[in-house]
């Protein structure tokens, strides 16, 4: 999430209180960013998470065993905007649509981290790949009671497009910026005094950072580094979704 993909003030000291994606490209990025924070990680890329975990699961288990600072009030708000994002995403829900393609009038009920998996999906793979998330939605469709023979199961897949992207999607835009916003500046908490410690200025203008002794490797050095500089001045306008904008769905 940043200026390319929303629509913000200039002013980042200004409340934002309703975010609109730049375009319907941007928004298509955004949930599919997204779905890469809510879906499981690679063993790969971190051999030591559990089965199932994903970025958020990551971050508390980081807030509630800090590796850079062992100071637990650095991590609260890291491990408070977490726990909220992911109450949020398992919220159950009904839903009334029509699916235009098989012509049936629907009550489906799922729940929002469901929703994102099916748009950011939906949003990154071709129709070729869609067996996956076609899957998932038809199983959905037949726990709310929709009975579907294999020859009409392919056309609900434009339903996604149609009643989770355009409304769901548009009507939660909002409060999706504010709890990723959140849990960005809760790593900003984090990182910050670590930041402070290690920060060492030559003028006003040119700075280096204090690397652990333990850092041996050039690309672990640069991504501390980076780390620390992302923290320098943070990039979000502060974000509070409408009341309105909260308990639809």
């Amino acid at each position: 999430m940043n200026y390319a993909i929303c629509c913000f003030p200039e002013d980042r000291s200004k409340l934002v209180t309703s975010v609109l994606p730049q375009d319907s490209t941007a928004k298509k990025y955004f949930f599919i960013l997204l779905l890469e924070v809510i879906a499981a990680v690679n063993k790969e890329i971190i051999p030591g998470k559990n089965d199932g975990d994903n970025l958020l699961r990551l971050l508390h288990r980081i807030s509630v065993s800090p590796q850079l600072d062992c100071n637990l009030e650095s991590t609260a708000a890291l491990k408070k905007s977490v726990e909220e994002f992911e109450t949020w995403l398992n919220h159950e829900f009904y839903y009334e649509i029509y699916s235009a393609n098989i012509g049936k009038e629907l009550k489906i009920r799922l729940c929002r981290k469901d929703a994102i998996y099916l748009i950011g999906n939906r949003c990154k793979h071709s129709l070729l790949r869609s067996n996956a998330i076609l899957g998932k939605i038809v199983k959905i469709y037949k726990n709310s009671g929709v009975l579907l023979d294999p020859g009409t199961e392919i056309l609900i897949l434009e339903d996604i497009d149609n009643w989770l992207f355009d409304d769901f999607g548009g009507y939660h835009f909002t409060k999706l910026c504010e709890l990723s916003a959140n849990v960005y500046y809760g790593i900003v908490q984090y990182v910050r005094p670590i930041y402070v410690k290690c920060l060492v200025k030559a003028d006003e203008i040119q700075y280096s950072y204090k690397m652990p002794s333990e850092l041996t490797e050039d690309e672990s050095k640069f991504e501390y580094y980076e780390l620390l500089n992302r923290v320098r001045s943070p990039f979000l306008p502060a974000i509070e979704t409408y009341e309105h904008l909260e308990g639809r769905y």
